[in-house]
C-alpha cells in the first residue's frame, strides 16, 4: 500500500474518532443542563476534564504497547473504545453513569497519539512533522464541523446528549477502514538503524521545554473551550449553531494555514515562530475579552487562528526532531499525556476563574499565559554547535 493511501486512511479515521471526543465537550454544559439541572456550574469543568484525565493516565501505557505489539492493532484497539464509550454515554440516565463513560473514553480512546506514532513507522522521517500537522487538521476540523452539526441539532430540540449514539458509528466504521492496512510490530532495539539528519545549526529547545511550550500553550489555548458557546449565546444573543460556527473559526484558519507554514518553517528555527504564535493568541484572547460586538469576536477569532496554528506547526516541527523510531509511540504518549494534564489545569483553574470574576478575566489569564510561553520559547533555546546524524530506522 502506498504512503498517501496509508495516510489518507490514518488522517479519515482520525477525524472519525476526534468528531466525538473533540467535538461534544464545548457541548458539556448544555449536557449537564439537561441530566443534573442544579448542578453547580464548576461541574462543567470537571465533566470536560474527565476524559482528559484518564487520558493523560493511559497515553503513556497504551503508547508502551504500541511500540511493544503493533502499532496498527493500538490503533484500532483505541477506536473501538471510544465507540464503547460513546455508546454508553448516550445511554446514561444518571449524572454518575454519564462521568463514567467519560472516564471510559479517556482510558480505551487515545486515538491522537496512536495514530501519529503509526505514521510515524509508516512513513519517511522527513514527512514526519508533516503528518503531525495533519492529524492535528483532522482534529480541528472536528472542532468547526461537530459543534455546527450539534448545534444544528440542538436548535431544533435534539437532545445534546444522544449526540454520542450517532458519534459511537463513526469510530466502529474507522476501525473497518484501518483493517487493510500494513501490520507493523515496529523496529526493535538493535534492529539494524539508517541515519537521520538533526535539525540544523542554530538553536534547539530541549525536550522539557519543549513539554513546557506545549503545556503554556495548551492552558492559554483550552481554557475558555467549555464556556465560549454558552457566553457567546448569552452575551450577543446569538443561537447554538451560530456559537458553533464562533467557536470553530480559529480551526478554519489552521486547516488553510497548517500545510503553507509547515513547509516555510519546516528548514527553520521553530522556536522564534512558536514565540510569534503565542504573542499572536495573546493579543487575539485580550481581544475577544473586551470585544464591544460580536462583529470584533469574531474578527479577534478569526486572528486567534493565526496565532494558533503558527504555535501548533512550531511545537510539531520541535517534537519530530525529537522522535526516535523505536520508542515514538511511548514518545507520543507521553507528550499526548502531557498536553492532557493542561488541559485539566486550564479546566480546573477555568471554572474558578468564571465563578469568582467571570468570562473576561478568563481570556484576560489566557492572554497571560500565552506571553508567558512566549518568553519561554525565546529564552530556554540551547546553541546547536553542530548537526551529526543520529541513527534511526
Amino acid at each position: 500500500m502506498n504512503q498517501r493511501r496509508i495516510t489518507a486512511t490514518v488522517l479519515a479515521c482520525h477525524f472519525a474518532g476526534a468528531f466525538g471526543a473533540v467535538g461534544m465537550p464545548p457541548f458539556l454544559a448544555l449536557i449537564l443542563m439537561d441530566i443534573a439541572p442544579s448542578a453547580d456550574a464548576r461541574l462543567t469543568g470537571w465533566l470536560y476534564i474527565a476524559p482528559t484525565a484518564c487520558l493523560a493516565i493511559s497515553a503513556p501505557f497504551w503508547g508502551r504497547l504500541a511500540d511493544r505489539w503493533g502499532r496498527k492493532w493500538l490503533l484500532m484497539r483505541a477506536q473501538i473504545g471510544l465507540a464503547a464509550s460513546f455508546l454508553v454515554a448516550g445511554w446514561a440516565e444518571s449524572l454518575p453513569l454519564f462521568v463514567a463513560a467519560l472516564c471510559l473514553q479517556g482510558l480505551l480512546g487515545g486515538t491522537f497519539s496512536a495514530s501519529n506514532a503509526y505514521l510515524a513507522e509508516a512513513l519517511p522521517r522527513e514527512a514526519l512533522a508533516r503528518s503531525l500537522n495533519l492529524t492535528q487538521g483532522t482534529a480541528r476540523l472536528s472542532l468547526i464541523v461537530a459543534p455546527v452539526a450539534v448545534g444544528f441539532l440542538v436548535d431544533r430540540h435534539f437532545a445534546p446528549q444522544r449526540v454520542y449514539l450517532v458519534l459511537a458509528l463513526l469510530p466502529l466504521a474507522a476501525t473497518l477502514l484501518l483493517l487493510p492496512l500494513p501490520a507493523r510490530t515496529g523496529p526493535q532495539r538493535g534492529a539494524p538503524m539508517a541515519s537521520r539528519p538533526m535539525p540544523s545549526p542554530g538553536h534547539h529547545l530541549p525536550r522539557g521545554i519543549i513539554m513546557a511550550g506545549q503545556t503554556g500553550f495548551t492552558l492559554a489555548l483550552i481554557a475558555s473551550f467549555p464556556f465560549l458557546l454558552p457566553y457567546s449565546m448569552t452575551t450577543f444573543g446569538i443561537g447554538a449553531s451560530t456559537a458553533g460556527w464562533i467557536f470553530g473559526l480559529p480551526h478554519i484558519i489552521y486547516l488553510l494555514l497548517c500545510l503553507p507554514l509547515g513547509k516555510r518553517i519546516r528548514a527553520r528555527d521553530p522556536a522564534p515562530w512558536l514565540a510569534l504564535g503565542c504573542l499572536t493568541l495573546a493579543v487575539t484572547l485580550l481581544a475577544q475579552a473586551f470585544a464591544p460586538s460580536l462583529v470584533v469576536f469574531a474578527v479577534a477569532r478569526l486572528a486567534m487562528g493565526i496565532g494558533m496554528t503558527l504555535s501548533y506547526v512550531a511545537l510539531n516541527a520541535l517534537i519530530a526532531n525529537v522522535i526516535d523510531d523505536h520508542s515514538a509511540g511511548s514518545t507520543f504518549g507521553w507528550f499526548d499525556s502531557g498536553a492532557k494534564l493542561a488541559t485539566i489545569a486550564a479546566s480546573v483553574a477555568a471554572g474558578q476563574i468564571i465563578l469568582q470574576a467571570g468570562m473576561t478575566s478568563l481570556l484576560a489569564a489566557s492572554a497571560g499565559c500565552a506571553a508567558l510561553t512566549a518568553a519561554l520559547a525565546l529564552t530556554a533555546r540551547r546553541p546547536v554547535l553542530s548537526a551529526p546524524s543520529i541513527m534511526t530506522r
